[in-house]
């Protein structure tokens, strides 16, 4: 399987009730990396996953898999240096949870080793981010509205991807671009095209029972 590092399973769509599975069939299909939603109940309606999960999974999956921790959180500062110690070393944070990136800035300094991306929620333009590029990795458009699974793809997502991929290429930048929400593989190849790099992709990958036939398909490839 050729270019399997654009799609990155989200384990929120994952069964939980067979999450080792789950995830040994990730490593298997060559996959290099899994999304893990962090929601608080706060800053989302919904509560998922916490340190001791990631934890367990990190220590039996390290050597095969990275993991992208997104924090879908109000205290972003706490969550995001308790993962740092519990190993993470990708970590994406929400626009709309920081008040003074002074202190994004300060994290960055203090922890060289992280790899910081910063995610848009579809009410933000993408125009507020643009200036922050020097301090992310990456930049995750979220093409549904944050914390639920299964919902469909924004079309407007589309436009901030084609601005974000624009201001890279103007501006000689490496930033990753990164989309979450309503991926398959009519949408994600769509995305493809507008500039982005990686793809989170939960339910239509989960559900799907030929995961290596999804994969084909979706990187526009026949069986």
């Amino acid at each position: 399987m050729e270019k399997t590092d654009l799609i990155v399973p989200s384990l929120l769509s994952a069964d939980f009730l067979h999450l080792k599975r789950e995830m040994d069939n990730i490593a298997h299909l060559g996959l290099k990396r899994v999304h893990f939603d962090v929601m608080d109940g706060n800053f989302v309606e919904e509560i998922s996953f916490g340190q001791p999960l990631f934890r367990a999974l990190f220590e039996r999956y390290r050597k095969r898999l990275s993991f992208d921790v997104h924090l879908m959180v109000r205290d972003y500062k706490r969550h995001l240096l308790s993962f740092l110690e519990l190993g993470a070393r990708e970590i994406t944070i929400h626009y709309e949870a920081v008040r003074d990136f002074k202190d994004v800035e300060k994290i960055r300094n203090k922890h060289p080793e992280l790899s910081l991306g910063l995610a848009l929620s579809p009410e933000t333009d993408v125009s507020r981010v643009l200036s922050l590029y020097d301090l992310f990795d990456r930049f995750l458009v979220m093409s549904v509205v944050p914390g639920k699974a299964g919902q469909a793809f924004l079309p407007q997502s589309l436009e901030k991807i084609k601005r974000l991929s624009l201001f890279r290429r103007e501006n000689n930048l490496s930033y990753r671009i990164e989309v979450d929400g309503g991926i398959n593989p009519e949408t994600g190849r769509e995305c493809l095209l507008a500039g982005a790099d990686q793809l989170v992709c939960g339910s239509a990958f989960f559900h799907s029972e030929d995961k290596e036939g999804f994969l084909r398909s979706f990187l526009g490839k026949e069986n």
